[in-house]
């Protein structure tokens, strides 16, 4: 057996492991569509790579070449759909025939000239080079790119520029061999295996942390989530707020942002009509008062949180009052009416979450003793809440 052909061994056997990896990825996240793409993909690279050993047979030597390389087509149009999915970048349905298409037929055309014609050689590798480019152009056009994003952008210029050099390669090392049969015997196949061999694991190793990490993403979200309402749990809210308020004060030297906590409270009519309060509703109506970059958790069965930047604290009770009439006028039923008591705190200088919270529950509870169904602000942090009357 010779180097290059156990090479393509070793390519089967990881593309098969990445297919599956991909797949059970996909089956374990229904959500990360893009996996699925990338299985088929590296399915079909597993394809072309074992035609490659078929070939050093001698079977049917003109459908193993056509096998080989429109496999090869398939799996970098199934990776760029699968980044499109991914990068949420819009890829139309029938290119990817098209270039299937196009391919085939180009191979065709080139299929009986002399495999040791430069020019064959060069139009053989076209098609993967802008196929790499198109991958690269999913990657391009997306709106915000990280670390990872920008490495997979040089991954796949380097992919297309070692694509227009191998036939520079295979002329400079002593051709790809007269016949089919012979090509896993040459100097060119060994370097090309195997600089394949390490740009596909590279790939895959990358895909796979870029697909991990959406699915760890979705995974960590539906953690901070509650299922009844769809906002923040109480242990969500506080782990973003908590990071807020510390982001504040460390540029508090620079400039001064904005920041209130609205506590809110739903209240029935009587004790017996608490769990027919309708929370996803409250859920729906808060979202449709406040902006974009607020936060909104649950914090407790019928205790709602708003911590808003960019908002003052009269702007805070503006919303807070509009909050409370929309609830009585939207959620309540003729014999059922549903009230908001609501405690409203501003950060000041130097205030973590913890501060904020708790001026924002002195005030809460302000708002219950006078009744409910009103706006409480709460006291200064330079008031001794510990000398409140009890009871």
């Amino acid at each position: 057996m010779t180097g290059a052909l156990l090479v393509f061994w070793v390519i089967v056997a990881l593309c098969t492991i990445e297919a599956l990896v991909f797949l059970g990825l996909a089956r374990f996240d229904p959500k990360n569509r893009a996996a699925l793409w990338f299985s088929g993909a590296f399915a079909a690279a597993a394809i072309s790579f074992l035609g490659e050993i078929v070939l050093t047979t001698g079977f049917y030597p003109g459908p193993t070449r056509m096998v080989i390389a429109l496999a090869m087509v398939a799996m970098f149009v199934l990776l760029a759909y699968g980044l499109a999915i991914r990068y949420r970048v819009d890829l139309h349905p029938g290119g990817g025939w098209a270039i299937g298409t196009a391919s085939a037929l180009l191979y065709w055309l080139i299929l009986d000239l002399p495999r040791e014609d430069f020019v064959r050689q060069f139009l053989y590798q076209i098609p993967y080079a802008l196929l790499s480019l198109l991958s690269l152009s999913v990657i391009w056009r997306s709106r915000s790119k990280k670390r990872l994003d920008r490495m997979f952008i040089w991954l796949f210029a380097f992919l297309a520029l070692h694509f227009l050099a191998k036939p520079f390669l295979a002329l400079w090392t002593g051709g790809v061999g007269a016949t089919a049969s012979g090509f896993s015997a040459t100097v060119y196949a060994g370097l090309s295996t195997a600089s394949g061999a390490v740009l596909l694991l590279i790939l895959a190793s990358g895909g796979l942390a870029l697909l991990l990490s959406d699915t760890a993403g979705r995974l960590v979200q539906k953690a901070e989530r509650d299922d009844e309402t769809g906002l923040l749990s109480r242990q969500g809210f506080t782990t973003h707020a908590e990071r807020r308020a510390l982001a504040l004060a460390e540029a508090e030297s620079t400039e001064r942002v904005d920041l209130t906590l609205t506590l809110i409270a739903i209240k029935a009519a009587a004790p017996s009509y608490a769990l027919a309060l309708p929370l996803r509703a409250m859920a729906a109506l808060i979202g449709d008062h406040v902006s974009r970059d607020a936060l909104v958790g649950r914090m407790a069965d019928r205790d709602f949180a708003i911590l808003s930047p960019h908002t003052n604290l009269m702007a805070a009770r503006r919303t807070a009052e509009a909050l409370r009439v929309a609830a009585s006028a939207n959620l309540s039923e003729p014999d059922r009416p549903v009230t908001l008591s609501i405690g409203i705190t501003e950060r000041e200088k130097g205030e973590v979450y913890a501060d904020l919270l708790a001026r924002g529950l002195w005030a809460l509870d302000e708002a219950e003793r006078a009744g409910g169904n009103c706006v409480r602000l709460a006291a200064r942090s330079s008031f001794d809440l510990s000398n409140i009357r009890q009871g």
